[in-house]
Order: C-alpha cells, then structure tokens, then sequence
C-alpha cells in the first residue's frame, strides 16, 4: 500500500516517522509536511496529524482509509471522508500510550501552576524577582475533571495518592469511580463551584467549543486554577485573560492553545500566572512505542480487509470493502 504521513515537521513526528517507515517496511510510506502541496495523489492510506478538508479529499481519489496518528480526530472532516468512501480511523489513547502520558503531563501541570513554576523559573533565570510566598498544596483540595474518559479515569488513578476530593462532569456520569463525585456534562457550573483545580479532559468537538467560556470562569469559585491538557478550542482565550487579570483565575496550566504554535504577543504569554508547554503532554517514549504499534496492527487488519475497532464512520459506499 502506498502511505502517506502528513504532519508538522519536528523532533517528534520525524522520530515517529522513522518507526513508522521501520514497522511499515512492506509498503512505501512518504512523508507530506503539512501547508505544503501533497507529495502525489495516489496515496491508499494517510497518517494524519493536522488538518484533512474536504478539498484535500477530494484530490486523492485513491484514498482509501485515513488513520490519525492521536486519539483526537476533530480536524478530520469526517462526513466529507464518508460520502467519498474513505474510512476514518484514530489512535485511542488508551491503547497508545498517550492517556498514560497525558495523565501524568496534567500532574506536572496542576503541580507546576499551583507552585507558579514559570514564574519561579524566570526569577531564578534572571527575570523579575518572585518574592516568596505561601503557594498552593493538592492536598485537601478539591479538584474538578472535566472529561471521565481515558485520561480522564487515568488522572483519577494519579490523583488519589495526593489525598484529594475529585469530582467531575460526564456524558455518563453514573459510570464514574465510586470516590468521584460525578455530574452531567450540563451541570459544569455546578460540578466547579467549589473547585480548587479544575482540569479539561474532554475530547474536542464543534459542539463544546469554547466550552469553559466566561459564565464558566464566573462560576468557578475566586482564585481557582486552571489546567488544559485536552484541545485549545475548548477555552475562550480572551475570557481566561480577563479572569486571570483579575484575580478570578489565580493561575492556569496550558499544554494547549487554539494556535499553535502561539504567536511571541499572545496575551496568555504574557501573564506570568499562566504555564505554558508546547503541546507536549503525549510526547513520551511509551505514547511513541504504543502508537506505532497499533497503527501497524490497523493498517495491516484493514490491508487484509478486516475493519479495525477504532474506525469512525460508515461510508455508503467504501473505496475499500472490510469485513465486519
């Protein structure tokens, strides 16, 4: 089969290109640097990690199945891939390695806001003097998980040995860990009015976009901090300045932005309350290993006309017949 990997040139995605091309080594697999034209328009698979529109379906009519390289598959236009025929399929994060990863990222996140870390850093690089001061500790807290799915549940386990009280919202809630306390996704106002943390777990979608909005913000109670290892889309940006400005946010734990990378005169960037990483939060050794391990296994059960567990769609009329 003949491969396509399309993804943002960097360390990580050229090492994950490297084993994708060592554990594919029976098909030929070309590398497709997003933002630039596509390499040819015959590819039967494509590894995505970045944006796939209807008009770049449209000018690969061999395309059979897409497979994306992450658990989130938001930047697929996935009705597009099904009236075309395409099968959409993505990495789940409890199978790759990632939700472990992200998991812990969000730890180092909720440590590294409550203990202002960046600010720490830049006193002691030479920056403005951070006068000491009485931070904030997990224990006794209560933190809010926003989002019960793989990393969501996986945060849950990590979060237990701190001696926290966890509560949480999801679309089931009635499925939660006995030791959370677990609302319906609409009862958000609720389930983070008393929060000290507030994390985002959720899966990104059209729907929930700027879902922590400022009526959110408001809710929260005075001084709470936020932390984001989910998709940027899910923050009104401009309203998480506004409320960190003024005192209602105390700090914030951002692995992820609605642009990215983010432009030097982002306003989040310039408020020392706010930790910002670079998207890293999945970029492990284990998420590396775990992920070209199952892509493998997908693109070799769908050469063989078997349909993966992870695909998405439906297409009426498939390029490429599987069995169910």
């Amino acid at each position: 089969m003949k491969i396509a990997f399309l993804h943002t040139e960097n360390f990580f995605t050229s090492e994950l290109m490297q084993e994708l091309r060592t554990a594919l080594a029976q098909h030929e697999v070309i590398e497709w640097i997003g933002g630039k034209d596509a390499p040819a328009f015959d590819f039967d698979v494509l590894l995505a990690m970045g944006n796939v529109g209807r008009a770049m379906l449209l000018d690969q009519p061999k395309l059979e199945l897409i497979q994306t390289a992450s658990d989130g598959y938001e930047e697929v236009d996935i009705d597009a891939a099904s009236e075309l025929g395409i099968w959409v399929s993505y990495a789940p994060a409890d199978l790759t390695g990632n939700a472990t990863s992200v998991a812990e990222c969000a730890v180092l996140l909720l440590l590294g806001a409550a203990r202002h870390l960046g600010e720490a850093l830049t006193s002691i690089q030479g920056g403005p003097i951070r006068p000491p001061t009485v931070n904030l500790s997990l224990s006794g807290k209560t933190v809010c998980i926003v989002g019960l799915g793989t990393i969501g549940l996986q945060l849950v386990d990590r979060l237990r040995p701190f001696g926290v009280k966890m509560v949480a919202t999801d679309e089931h809630p009635e499925n939660a860990p006995a030791d959370v306390t677990a609302y319906p996704a609409d009862q958000l106002n609720t389930a983070v009015a008393h929060a000290d943390f507030v994390v985002i777990c959720v899966r990104a979608s059209k729907e929930n976009e700027n879902l922590i909005n400022a009526a959110v913000l408001a809710a929260m109670q005075r001084g709470a901090i936020l932390v984001n290892i989910a998709r940027g889309m899910l923050i009104d940006e401009a309203a998480l300045v506004d409320a960190v400005t003024h005192g209602q946010i105390s700090a914030a734990g951002l692995d992820v932005l609605k642009n990215e990378p983010p432009d030097r005169s982002d306003p989040l960037l310039q408020l020392p309350q706010v930790l910002v990483t670079p998207h890293i939060a999945g970029l492990t050794d284990l998420m590396l290993d775990g992920t070209v391990h199952y892509i493998s296994h997908v693109i070799e059960e769908f050469a063989a006309g078997k349909k993966p567990k992870s695909i998405l769609n439906s297409p009426a009329r498939p390029r490429h017949l599987l069995k169910q």
